[in-house]
């Protein structure tokens, strides 16, 4: 559509349904961008790379200001309504845009191979037992991990933080 008559608008979507929505407005001829961001996190004590909405429940689409277009939005399914000020729908900068355009496509977080497996060495980085290396045993849930310290010539077990330690 891109033309000097058209503006991107805010659309709020049901519940975990923007790509529905997404697509739904692609059949119909509408250009709509729903930024997506791809994280590493912790899921179920393994690290994993996901990719998250970066704005979750919200969709911009670009419309004629003629009003064309307008009503085929809130029976799209998926949409649930247009963003609106006042009464008015929001409208979106160009530039704010393009901006979050080019973080779609170049803010990728990269899983790291420095995840530790078992068996491996660790240093423990924060906290009261600070540099003192030890064994990663295993993960314990998703924001800790078994690590075995040796201190004074005995293992001993230690529940540590994922971001208070690091591999070898």
């Amino acid at each position: 559509m891109s033309s000097d008559q058209s503006a991107w608008y805010l659309v709020q979507c049901k519940p975990r349904q923007e790509k529905r929505a997404q697509e739904n407005l692609e059949n119909q001829s509408i250009n709509s961008f729903f930024p997506i961001i791809s994280l590493e996190k912790i899921v179920r004590g393994k690290r994993k790379q996901v990719e998250e909405a970066m704005f979750p429940g919200y969709l911009f689409v670009e419309l004629l200001e003629t009003g064309e277009y307008w009503s085929k939005i809130r029976s799209t399914r998926g949409v649930r309504d247009f963003v609106r000020f006042g009464g008015v729908p929001a409208k979106i900068s160009p530039q704010l845009l393009e901006q979050l355009k080019v973080i779609d496509h170049d803010f990728v977080t990269k899983v790291v191979d420095s995840t530790p497996k078992e068996g491996d060495r660790v240093r423990v980085t924060a906290g009261p037992f600070k540099d003192l290396e030890g064994i990663f045993k295993m993960p314990d849930g998703e924001q800790r991990s078994i690590v075995l310290l040796n201190m004074l010539g005995k293992l001993t077990v230690l529940e540590v933080s994922n971001d208070e330690f690091e591999k070898i």
